[in-house]
């Protein structure tokens, strides 16, 4: 179960490394070609508000997945931190399926990304041995 879990974390990670970091710089042609928006065809305005907001959300992505690297070990190894983890996977699952009961069902792929993120969650939440408890500050001294 620890080599599925580390699988599933990392590949979880590099992906959203990838994705992120990709986006930002490829943001109209992923919106064009990947999502089929007709990005010519909209006021100019427009285009830049939406191409703005897109490499916005492409930098959370990054970020999130600059997060799971560089507190990789915090995660697997403290519960607080772990949490914050699993529970930013859960809202990213919960929006995905938010969007499918009001926005209609997406392309499978879609569909596939939320399984292998609920996947990863779950993962990630069970089957740990207790956690390292962060040492408290005033442990072991008298007042």
């Amino acid at each position: 179960m620890i080599l599925l879990r580390k699988l599933l974390f990392y590949g979880y990670t590099f992906m959203l490394l990838g994705v992120g970091a990709s986006g930002i710089f490829v943001a109209a042609w992923e919106l064009t070609r990947v999502f089929g928006i007709p990005l010519a065809g909209l006021d100019p305005r427009v285009r830049a508000t939406m191409l703005n907001q897109y490499r916005f959300l492409k930098s959370a992505e990054l970020s999130f997945g600059l997060f799971s690297l560089f507190f990789r070990e915090r995660i697997f190894d403290e519960a607080a931190v772990r949490t914050l983890f699993v529970t930013m996977v859960f809202l990213g699952v919960g929006a995905r399926v938010f969007s499918v009961v009001v926005d209609g069902a997406p392309h499978w792929a879609f569909l596939a990304f939320a399984a292998l993120e609920f996947v990863t969650g779950i993962a990630m939440l069970t089957g740990w041995p207790a956690p390292k408890s962060p040492a408290s500050p005033t442990a072991g001294q008298s007042l």
